[in-house]
């Protein structure tokens, strides 16, 4: 039987969902795994959808038998966003983790494709250390 070493604290680098990794291993729920050998993946499924405010139908209701220009209030647009990114991870062992994490703003979803970016950057590094 082969004894994988025990993973070292180390300051953590990168935290997405309940996935947290250093420099040397990555940490999950389903288990912990040397930085080099996983793969991550990321599967974008949010949406985007534009709707009227209800504050422009409001101002269009209220002024419309005073100008008839109120119903450019009718072309406010606002853009939201929902859904979820999955981050994949497979270890070499096989072992598979997805942590599905929630998004409500586009900042949001862009902050989690960083991190998911920056962790793919560390086992890219690790990588090639490795050799």
């Amino acid at each position: 039987m082969t004894m994988q070493p025990l993973p070292q604290p180390g300051p953590t680098l990168v935290h997405v969902g309940n996935v947290t990794a250093n420099d040397a291993w990555i940490v999950t729920p389903a288990g912990t795994w040397p930085i080099a050998d996983v793969n991550v993946t990321t599967v974008d499924q949010t949406n985007t959808t534009t709707h009227t405010p209800a504050w422009a139908i409001v101002m269009v209701v209220v002024f419309i038998w005073f100008f008839l220009l109120s119903l450019l209030f009718l072309l406010a647009r606002e853009v939201r966003v929902g859904g979820f990114v999955a981050i994949h991870i497979s270890a070499r062992n096989g072992q598979t983790y997805t942590e599905q994490v929630p998004v409500y703003s586009a900042q949001q979803r862009a902050d989690v494709f960083a991190r998911a970016g920056y962790l793919q950057a560390l086992i890219g590094h690790a990588r090639a250390i490795r050799g």
